[in-house]
Parts: C-alpha cells; structure tokens; sequence
C-alpha cells in the first residue's frame, strides 16, 4: 500500500511538473504560429498541399516555438519570482533547470525536420528560430525588441512557400499587409506585461513609449492592413467574397479587442485584446492571401 501510494504520489508529481512546462513554452502564441503556418501551407498551395511536407514544416515550427517559449520563461524566471510569481517557475510547477534541455531538445527536433525538408526550408527555420532566441536573451528588453518579431514573421511565409514549392511572385505583396500585423503582435503582446516589465526596469518599445502611446501605435499597425487592402484593390484584382469575409472577420475581432479591454479589470483586460489582436492577425493575412 505505501508503495502505490508513493507511486502515486511520483506520478501526480511528475504529472504537473509536465502540466509546468506545458505552461511555459507560451501554448497561445506557439498555437498560433502553428496554425498560421499549416494555413499558410493551405492556402499558398490552392488547398492541396503536399501533406507529409507540410507535416514537417508544421513539426520544425511547433519545435521552434517550444525552444523559443521555454528560453524565455527560463531568462525570465528571476524577474518572475518578483513581479509574475504566478508563473509556472516561480509557482514552482516546473524546475527551472528543466527549461533549457527542453528548450536543446526541441532545437534538435525542429532543426531535423528542417534538414528533412531541404537546404531553403532549413536556413529560412534557422533565421526565424534565431531571432525568437534572440528576442529572449536580451533584445526584448530594448528599443529594438520589435524587429525579431518582424523579422522571425517576414521569413515564415517563404519557409512554408519554399517547403512547398508553392510561391507565386503576387505573394510579396503580403509583406505590405502582414508588417504592419506584426508590429502590432509585438505590441498587443507585451501589453499584458508592460506594469511588470516596467517595474523590472526594461526598456522595451513599448515600455518607454508608454501604455498610451503603445495603444496610439497598435491601432495604427491595425488600421494599415486594410487601409492598404482598399488602396490597392482597384487594380490588385482581389477575390471579393475571400476580401469581404476577411475584412468583416478582422473588424469583428478587433472591435472585440477593444471592447474586452475597456471593460475587462485590469491584466485580463489586456489578455483578452492580445488574443483578439492576434487572431485578427493571422486571419487577414491568410484572407488576404486565399483573396490575392
């Protein structure tokens, strides 16, 4: 009988220590990047794409996205103690020093799923996977923490074009839409934790600007998309149900963001609009790409 109970008790243990570091690899954002790349692979290749490569490009992102969310947590894990106790290291969930062999392991798979897909898919994973890691050892608490982000998006849709072989010349266009998208994740994204990183002594962009002016910023990198989208479509030659739908979509979430933020208290507030952003996000550039 004691026996049972300690196993039991090893693997009620074991099991919210895994829960733990379910938690810290960030599940929203590394779902999100995920779908947004199965989608882009839909979508790049007319809804038929090769399944067993778009397999692997998935596999090498969800990889990358691990590595990058666990790094983070464990950068992060002092400054939490203090400011985010109620994050999985600081609350004990997961031990710190399970973080960066977690975070080795899944380099390691992502990369083998890179080699498997060819020497373009590979370097495009490196760039991208690089400046995530980048991101998390120093630049996110400086001026120019939005450029891994704009720079870990701009290579992920010619990683799916290139793992696919589905690339048609009329894509660039999306950077025109998808920039502005970006930025505005990178915002959205730090807003939850914007009080915290300011008392910590960060200096992202979005500390030093301010609450206000950040939200003056996220809604002009909102409202940039489709102010593009209607300059253009004159002569862009959009598909008008994939363009309506999207736009109608967009608008929605975004009023959503901004109607949970005003009435939600305090960091749900925030939260809340971070989701809606980003959802808003992936679905216009995708829309627009299935509209293109």
């Amino acid at each position: 009988m004691a026996t049972r109970s300690r196993d039991a008790l090893a693997a009620s243990s074991l099991g919210s220590r895994l829960l733990g570091l379910a938690q810290a690899c960030h599940p929203f954002p590394l779902a999100v990047v995920v779908a947004l790349t199965a989608l882009l692979g839909f979508v790049s290749a007319d809804g038929g794409p090769d399944g067993s490569r778009l397999g692997l490009a998935v596999l090498a992102m969800f990889c990358s996205q691990l590595a990058i969310g666990w790094l983070n947590d464990y950068r992060d894990r002092d400054t939490d103690r203090e400011f985010q106790p109620w994050k999985p290291v600081p609350s004990g969930l997961v031990p710190a020093e399970w973080l960066p062999w977690s975070s080795l392991a899944a380099l390691a798979v992502s990369f083998l799923a890179g080699i498997a897909l060819g020497p373009a898919p590979l370097a495009l994973l490196a760039v991208g996977t690089a400046a995530g890691l980048t991101y998390d050892l120093g630049l996110k608490d400086t001026r120019l923490s939005p450029l891994p982000f704009l720079l870990a998006f701009g290579v992920l849709p010619p990683f799916v074009w290139t793992a696919l072989d589905a690339f048609r010349d009329d894509f660039l266009w999306l950077y025109a839409v998808a920039s502005p998208l970006a930025l505005a994740g990178h915002i959205a994204n730090v807003l939850p934790d914007l009080d915290a990183d300011t008392a910590a002594g960060r200096r992202s962009i979005a500390v030093v600007l301010g609450r206000s002016r950040s939200l003056w910023l996220l809604a002009a990198s909102l409202a940039a998309p489709p102010a593009l989208v209607a300059a253009t479509s004159l002569f862009a030659g959009y598909d008008a149900v994939w363009l309506g739908a999207t736009l109608l979509v967009y608008a929605a979430l975004i009023a959503g963001a901004a109607a949970g933020y005003g009435r939600i208290a305090g960091r749900g507030g925030d939260v809340f609009a971070f989701r809606c952003v980003v959802v808003a996000a992936v679905l216009f550039a995708v829309g627009w790409l299935a509209a293109a």
